[in-house]
């Protein structure tokens, strides 16, 4: 039995509005890399349950289930070292997801996301027949890996980690059409299927160039700025280590100390002089005398 309580005496989390929303960052999530974000950086994807370790693991508890007498306490106990794996996996993959999705919500004030239809993209594809009227081969099998990568990823558990995190955090979530995100050149607005080849983007009336899953990314967050007219805020990229430069007064000669450029220090490169018995520094005569 499930009972939830509602108390309507505890305030609720305040969310920016769409007029205070100055940055925000599109997710295209995939296989190879979890999630591509707008900014150019990318999340890792474990592959938790995928992965050659643990399917050759899974590989032979299942084969010692099998092998088992029906009924026995030996298969159940087998089957409950099954289980026990099954469980390991989910909370890896959990734990990952809430590490990434606080990951991504410092990002930026707006998270853009797609509206996909995950159990749409899992479905089996449409049996195929020759003019005699026998199956044929559908591509079937070869969706199989893909329908397996899809879930072990959990994209639709990831987006709602996402969301629910956004509105603990008071930022905005919005979700998009995913029609033409990877096929549309944000150069140029051309879209054309053949743009994409594989993880490689070249459009076909322009020649832009660029990788297709950041490539989606970028479309996917300018398909919300569109949309909602967010008042998005360029911010110019400087690096931290780099110090301001003084404005000289006329007549003034420029040195390390007014500008701020600090110059390379050189060290001398290890010698025979360095080793134990031999003196440091470079000695006259007379002290060479002294020291004897």
């Amino acid at each position: 039995m499930s009972v939830r309580i509602e108390d309507k005496s505890v305030p609720e989390f305040p969310t920016l509005s769409l007029e205070e929303v100055k940055t925000a960052v599109g997710l295209d999530l995939g296989i190879t890399k979890l999630v591509h974000c707008s900014d150019g950086s990318q999340i890792e994807n474990p592959k938790f349950a995928t992965n050659t370790k643990t399917r050759h693991l899974m590989k032979i508890r299942q084969r010692r289930v099998s092998r088992k007498k029906k009924g026995s306490k030996n298969r159940l106990k087998s089957a409950l070292l099954v289980g026990r794996l099954h469980q390991r996996i989910a909370d890896k993959r959990s734990a990952h997801q809430w590490q990434v999705a606080n990951r991504i919500i410092k990002k930026a004030d707006c998270i853009v996301a797609e509206d996909l239809n995950i159990s749409g993209m899992k479905s089996r594809c449409k049996p195929k027949k020759d003019e005699e009227g026998n199956y044929v081969k559908n591509g079937q099998a070869a969706k199989r890996g893909l329908n397996r990568a899809i879930s072990d990823a959990a994209w639709g558990d990831l987006i709602s980690k996402i969301e629910y995190t956004a509105a603990k955090s008071g930022k905005v979530f919005i979700r998009v059409n995913p029609q033409h995100t990877s096929q549309k050149c944000s150069a140029c607005g051309h879209v054309d299927k053949a743009n994409r080849v594989s993880e490689k983007f070249i459009c076909t009336s322009c020649g832009y160039f660029d990788h297709a899953d950041l490539q989606a990314a970028r479309n996917i967050k300018a398909r919300a700025v569109e949309q909602l007219g967010l008042a998005i805020k360029k911010i110019k990229k400087v690096r931290r280590d780099s110090a301001e430069p003084k404005q000289l007064c006329l007549f003034e000669t420029p040195t390390p100390e007014l500008t701020g450029v600090k110059r390379r220090q050189q060290t001398a490169r290890k010698s025979k002089r360095s080793v134990p018995g031999n003196p440091g520094i470079q000695l006259s005569l007379f002290l060479q005398d002294m020291s004897g």
